[in-house]
């Protein structure tokens, strides 16, 4: 829990990429849900996520939205968007190991027919379940999400304490850190000993503009590896 645009993607992103890398590369099936409450959030990830996902190699992921098509256009190969599916019938044939979708469209991948092998090819698979914008889980909004944590480890076969979970905000937390880690207990269905409150506190420098260099840092598979 800190600041707006203090890099709180970035410090759940880049662990489950290097636990990916590590353990599931170039496997089928899904390994983390990123569950976003507003379809633009979703998208506002998709630059950076293809990027770290196009140096890495091996790790593929999909947005799975209203939006998403149900199949690729007529003049597009199934590989024109790796390390991005682009379609909901790549996303059930080659389930991938990362899937940004919201809580509605989770919800109905557990009861639809047709999407039953991305269940299927994705049991006991599941590692992260990273939840952004806890602020948003209020009232019937957090007991929904809860039942839907819960239906989804049924659903993929895991256990609630075998799962990694991220949950981020920029305005919740504060001095009340058992109170904010009761509260994920309950959502979660996990021990309350499993779960750590991470909080972030501004620091103004006085650096000069001059003394910053310029970077010209490019994302590099050798760079990411380098890390």
């Amino acid at each position: 829990t800190t600041g707006t645009g203090s890099g709180k993607t970035e410090c759940f992103m880049l662990p489950v990429l290097h636990d990916l890398y590590q353990n599931c590369r170039s496997s089928e099936g899904v390994n983390a849900l990123f569950l976003y409450p507003l379809n633009a959030l979703i998208e506002s990830q998709r630059k950076r996520m293809h990027a770290w996902c196009s140096a890495l190699g091996g790790i593929n992921y999909a947005l799975l939205t209203g939006a998403t098509p149900e199949r690729p256009g007529s003049n597009s190969k199934k590989t024109d968007g790796l390390p991005q599916l682009i379609s909901r019938e790549q996303v059930r044939n080659t389930p991938p190991q990362i899937l940004f979708t919201n809580p509605t469209k989770l919800e109905d991948r557990l009861v639809r027919n047709r999407d039953v092998q991305i269940l299927e090819k994705s049991r006991g698979k599941l590692r992260w379940i990273l939840l952004d914008e806890a602020h948003t889980l209020t009232g019937s909004k957090s007991a929904e999400m809860a039942l839907l944590i819960r239906r989804v480890s049924v659903a993929f076969n895991v256990e609630l304490k075998n799962l990694r979970f991220a949950i981020t905000s920029a305005t919740v937390g504060g001095e009340n850190a058992g109170q904010l880690k009761r509260f994920m207990s309950d959502l979660c269905g996990i021990d309350p000993e499993q779960i750590v409150v991470i909080g972030g506190s501004r620091v103004c420098n006085d650096v000069k503009t001059e003394d910053i260099p310029e970077s010209k840092f490019q994302l590099e598979k050798k760079t990411v590896l380098a890390l």
